[in-house]
């Protein structure tokens, strides 16, 4: 090696072998390890499933800086005692923020016996709010792990968990792949959001990965969210929901029965709000956040744009964005012209300024009216309306989650609002017969995922099928090799361009033996200068 030093991991033991020139090891990165064999066999699961090299995976379990042995000066071990019965409880309780107190009660036993908890978050906001709570009933147990902390508090954090203390770990989704000290149960806040699963390549899902190691370490898991995921339904993951309605009441403001041309607030949408704020009370306007494509409705008719083909909403162009089918004139009446509904966040708060006044802001103003997207929801509770400017734009997204993407950010939105006589979430559609809506005012879940089960089963979609996108700028040969390498083990898709990028598209039932074909398929593209990114499982398609 040219004399120079290299980090490594120590996965295995063997007896010297005599007749081998090997290389002594200069020494080690601190004296705890950072995972035992019962976490290694989900680390090399990750490796093949979201194939990735093992190196790549390793990396994750280890903390900024090199970790320190507690004040005792002994070695401290990576996992406790083996749960007593030997086995694992999965659940998925339906709710929503602030979880603090559902946390509290959900890890309450594991805590009285000393064992390790772990609690996985989306954001930095949810986990002050979390860790605060649960500091106020356990006090100094508690520690945080977030990106935005200094490396020294993120290493503290991970020796701490690392050790079967008695620590309770609230952290962001870096945290997954941590030893977590033999924990008693760990809880995944809200696993159906975007942040809980890495964009970049290996694209890690925090579900996956804590399901696959509950598995094999013998912890329980408990989900919170206010819709469970499809994929946990299918995981077999036991739902626990109130006898009521999961959410608030939602009303619907239907646009179909609006002439053409209208604004960007129906009078009902507009009379709710002037209402609420000469009430002194608190308002949340929601609009289409960057990664949702608004909807666009004829001019002449008011039907909304879709596409013929795949079905998903379609913008002023020419082409779909999901398909590439031709659009052309409006599919009802033969009309070229199209009036966008929903927008962004400058011009919904000047049109509800021109009725309220100074009342209206950005999420940051401190107004009684708040205009914002999705990210501006979190930490926002107790509202006296809530409004979705455009639920079309959400409902026919063009990818195949965007059904399920929509409920559960509208149920998030209906959950700001306190409950009560007069309060309620209104949502802007031009379509008010689709299954979202209906779910929506119905107040329960159920109905619609199991629709939507149905529908992915019958398309081949996670998480019935498994997908896996390969993109690389440029092509390299990369048809050729997937098709005579892995074109036996699924369905190969494409080209399609996307972005400055080309996509294939592998798809099949069970893509264990693609997986493992394509690591050689990657390895040759990257060695011809290709930069490849490998999604597993995509979202936007």
């Amino acid at each position: 090696m040219s004399g120079r030093r290299l980090k490594g991991f120590v996965t295995a033991l063997y007896e010297t072998d005599p007749e081998r020139n090997l290389l002594p090891l200069d020494g080690l990165s601190g004296d705890m390890a950072s995972f035992d064999s019962a976490t290694l066999e989900s680390l090399r699961w990750a490796s093949t499933h979201y194939v990735t090299p093992l190196s790549v995976i390793l990396k994750r379990t280890v903390p900024p800086n090199v970790p320190k042995p507690d004040l005792t000066g002994q070695r401290v071990p990576t996992r406790g005692p083996s749960r007593a019965d030997g086995r694992h409880t999965l659940e998925y309780r339906v709710g929503t923020a602030p979880y603090g107190e559902a946390i509290a009660v959900s890890i309450g036993p594991t805590v009285d016996i000393g064992r390790n908890v772990v609690v996985i978050a989306p954001s930095v906001v949810e986990i002050d709010e979390i860790a605060h709570r649960l500091h106020a009933e356990f006090g100094d147990q508690v520690v945080k792990a977030t990106s935005s902390m200094p490396g020294a508090e993120v290493t503290g954090a991970w020796s701490s968990v690392a050790g079967d203390k008695g620590t309770i770990l609230v952290g962001t989704r870096e945290v997954m792949f941590w030893p977590f000290g033999g924990a008693g149960i760990v809880v995944v806040v809200e696993d159906g959001r975007r942040v809980m699963r890495s964009q970049a390549t290996p694209t890690l899902s925090v579900r996956e990965v804590v399901l696959r190691r509950a598995a094999g370490e013998s912890f329980s898991v408990v989900f919170h969210g206010p819709v469970p995921t499809l994929e946990t339904i299918a995981h077999g993951v036991p739902v626990t929901a109130s006898q009521g309605r999961q959410w608030p009441m939602v009303e619907v403001a239907d646009r179909s029965d609006e002439p053409p041309g209208g604004g960007l607030l129906t009078e009902k949408a507009a009379a709710a709000i002037r209402r609420t704020t000469s009430e002194r009370e608190r308002t949340f306007v929601l609009v289409s956040s960057r990664g949702y494509a608004p909807a666009f409705r004829c001019v002449a008719c008011g039907e909304v744009r879709k596409c013929t083909t795949c079905g998903s909403a379609a913008s002023r162009e020419d082409s779909c964005r999901r398909c590439g089918a031709g659009l052309g004139a409006c599919s009802s009446c033969g009309a070229g012209r199209f009036q966008a509904l929903g927008a962004g966040i400058g011009r919904t708060v000047e049109t509800i300024k021109a009725f309220v006044g100074d009342d209206v802001g950005r999420a940051d103003e401190g107004r009684l009216v708040t205009v914002g997207s999705e990210r501006d929801l979190i930490g926002v509770h107790d509202m006296g309306l809530a409004v979705a400017v455009d639920v079309d734009g959400l409902t026919m997204a063009p990818h195949y989650r965007a059904g399920e993407d929509a409920l559960r950010l509208l149920a998030r939105l209906a959950h700001t609002v306190k409950r009560g006589v007069g309060r309620s979430c209104l949502i802007q559609t031009a379509i008010p017969r689709q299954d979202v809506v209906a779910a929506l005012v119905n107040g329960h879940s159920e109905d619609f995922l199991e629709g939507e089960l149905a529908s992915r089963r019958e398309l081949g979609f996670p998480p019935v099928g498994s997908l896996i996108a390969i993109e690389t700028e440029g092509r390299f040969g990369a048809e050729e090799l997937l098709r005579r390498e892995v074109g036996q083990m699924g369905t190969i898709l494409g080209p399609a361009p996307v972005d400055a990028r080309m996509r294939w598209l592998i798809q099949g039932q069970d893509l264990q033996d693609a997986r493992l074909a394509l690591r050689p398929v990657l390895s040759t593209l990257r060695s011809r200068g290709a930069k490849v990114r490998v999604d597993v499982d995509p979202i936007d398609l």
